[in-house]
């Protein structure tokens, strides 16, 4: 009877022992990730990433276009010369090597919870990127080679009633007109 007893509790003993031994090594994984870790400056506000739509949604034959806000006033661009938006625009006649602009527009305005956007621009055919506004500039950053990595970035300023032209060679790199 005696035996058993000690059986019974080298038994539970034995488990007692193991079962913490598994939990740690189970949970002892403290590799972290630390590529997805950035530095916040003090008195930068952290802004939630959006998801921006899909280059999927440009018609086929259409450049997919990316562009981001990077400093200066909230304020709405107009951009002309697209596959698809919101309105009719143009008829504008940069110099060369653009060629005239007409066709689609599209109106952007960036806040703090909407930094960047996808447009799609037609191979070949040239851009108009407007500040309307009277007193304020914007700076942002696009690429229509947003499928590439890393995407080439024009990083643009637009003072107030500024326009700037930019030609699509065809294979989706735009190059400044002016």
């Amino acid at each position: 009877m005696i035996n058993k007893s000690i059986m019974k509790s080298t038994n539970l003993l034995t488990t007692l022992m193991i079962l913490p031994l598994m939990l740690l090594l189970v949970s002892c994984d403290t590799n972290q990730d630390t590529s997805q870790i950035g530095v916040i400056n003090s008195g930068e506000q952290i802004v939630p990433r959006e998801p921006l739509d899909e280059c999927e949604d440009c018609p086929t034959g259409c450049c997919c276009c990316f562009i981001e806000f990077v400093s200066g006033s909230f304020i709405p661009i107009e951009l002309c010369g697209l596959c698809e938006g919101d309105y009719l625009c143009g008829s504008y006649s940069p110099d060369p090597p653009c060629s005239t602009i007409s066709g689609i527009g599209k109106d952007i305005t960036f806040n703090l919870s909407h930094r960047r956007e996808v447009f799609c621009v037609e191979p070949g055919a040239s851009l108009r990127i407007y500040n309307p506004h009277p007193t304020l500039s914007i700076t942002f950053r696009f690429t229509c080679d947003d499928d590439v990595t890393p995407p080439t970035f024009l990083t643009i300023t637009l003072g107030p009633h500024e326009e700037r032209y930019f030609l699509n060679d065809g294979s989706c790199l735009v190059d400044p007109c002016n």
